[in-house]
């Protein structure tokens, strides 16, 4: 029975994607949390092929893309290519640098799985979507409302991909905050009870909801604000724009109804990491798009702010258990990454953290068992080496640079795109913002919106 659902699924979403292939790929970014719902393809001798809805997904639209427009899209990936140099040959090495963590790894089968999740497929999809970009040719239009700017079956805008991803939160937000009052759901003991409650919506920890709502909370901010500036721009037929007509178009009272409920997902997380990522996100935003003196302002008044707090001082001056048990993990990985040059150079290799860099320390009365070092940087060295961390920062500092060029020609959305990346590394440096099948599609999908908007703005012709 269940190998039948599987397959019409499959179909059903393949059938989709020929039909309308725009339509199909916000769909998959609504659905990116559904990596939640697994289940195994086949059985081969002792070996286990598991698969999600989310991979089923991919599958069909990868497919339908092969077929249909790869052909096509392979000029458009070129000559992108071609223009963004460093960025592409950044993405090559870092490519390579993950297959290779694969044989560096001594379980070469379990590795070649995670790498499947977080590696190839995610970067195919980061391919689609650049051979998919809508240019001026396609029809862009730059002075309707929010609501009706969306059409066409195959190339994509920036607007798809971001309110896509919005429209992928709002159940994690919905069940987060159902949570808070209810504690259903929640399986840690010491997060379910309501004094020290924590939502974990449907992952397994809270801090995988501020992984994946606060970039996208920056984002929705982006969308909002550029409806208000192109309302503000092109005011209604009697010249006049109240705050009150703007809240009555229902794509603007939707967005702020999500941006409201995200919040409290975040907030309700108590996620420290969240927290100081998304205030760090708000104020590149602030700075970028021109108040650069309340940014200022407000980054002092913050760190005071949090300083008087004890809970909050603590986790700032790493005094906190949980943040005491990362510097352990960073000590750790210290010592494996220098122990001998092949370390340094390849890492551990694909989730081999645990066996091969924490296991001799392990202790479960000091620390849980973990996969990751919890640092962004050092996440993806011990993961995939040296080349592959070198290769992350620098997709990292091309996203940042193509982001700023934008804020030249259209300042709330470079502003937004600096601030959705900015969250992304500032609560990396204490977490695993990629290693995750949601949160690796995630990546990808911020890393192309830049490229989105550059070429729009090139063609001179706007998406949002």
């Amino acid at each position: 029975m269940l190998n039948i659902l599987v397959a019409a699924y499959f179909l059903l979403f393949l059938f989709l994607a020929w039909k309308n292939f725009r339509l199909a790929v916000i769909l998959f970014i609504i659905f990116l949390p559904t990596y939640l719902i697994r289940f195994e393809v086949f059985h081969f001798k002792n070996l286990i092929f598991p698969s999600t809805v989310l991979e089923l997904s991919f599958g069909a639209l990868f497919l339908v893309w092969l077929i249909k427009y790869s052909r096509q899209d392979f000029r458009n990936i070129w000559a992108v290519s071609q223009k963004h140099k460093l960025l592409f040959i950044a993405f090559d090495l870092f490519f390579l640098a993950s297959v290779t963590s694969i044989f560096v790894s001594d379980m070469p089968i379990p590795s070649f799985g995670e790498w499947r999740a977080f590696f190839l497929e995610p970067m195919i999809l980061f391919l689609i979507l650049i051979g998919r970009c809508r240019s001026h040719e396609n029809g862009n239009p730059d002075n309707r409302p929010l609501d009706s700017r969306f059409g066409g079956n195959d190339k994509l805008s920036s607007l798809d991909l971001i309110c896509g991803l919005i429209l992928s939160t709002l159940g994690i937000s919905v069940y987060s905050i159902i949570q808070k009052f209810t504690g259903w759901g929640i399986a840690t003991p010491e997060w379910a009870g309501e004094a020290t409650r924590r939502v974990t919506a449907f992952f397994s920890s809270p801090n995988a909801v501020g992984l994946y709502v606060a970039p996208v909370l920056m984002l929705t901010v982006v969308v909002i604000a550029s409806e208000v500036k192109r309302s503000v721009a092109i005011p209604p037929n009697n010249g006049k724009l109240s705050l009150m007509g703007l809240l009555r178009r229902p794509a603007v009272t939707g967005l702020l109804a999500m941006t409201i409920l995200a919040t409290l997902a975040v907030v309700f997380t108590k996620s420290q990491g969240a927290w100081i990522g998304l205030a760090v996100g708000t104020l590149v935003f602030l700075f970028f798009v021109g108040y650069k003196k309340i940014a200022a302002v407000a980054a002092v008044l913050g760190v005071i702010f949090s300083l008087l707090i004890p809970s909050m001082r603590q986790a700032i001056l790493f005094q906190d258990q949980a943040n005491q048990n990362r510097l352990r993990l960073w000590g750790y990985t210290q010592t494996f990454l220098i122990k001998s040059p092949q370390n340094f150079i390849l890492g551990a290799g694909v989730r081999q953290f645990f066996r091969k860099v924490q296991k001799p320390y392990y202790d479960k009365m000091v620390m849980e068992r973990l996969i990751y070092p919890h640092n962004i940087f050092l996440n993806f060295w011990t993961e995939i080496g040296l080349l592959g961390m070198l290769a992350i920062i620098t997709i990292l500092g091309y996203a940042f640079y193509l982001s700023y060029k934008i804020i030249k020609s259209d300042k709330i959305l470079g502003a937004g795109l600096m601030g959705a990346l900015s969250v992304l590394v500032a609560h990396g440096l204490v977490d695993v913002p990629y290693f995750k099948n949601d949160l690796a599609f995630l990546f990808w999908i911020i890393i192309a919106l830049p490229f989105y908007v550059e070429n729009i703005r090139q063609s001179q012709a706007s998406v949002i």
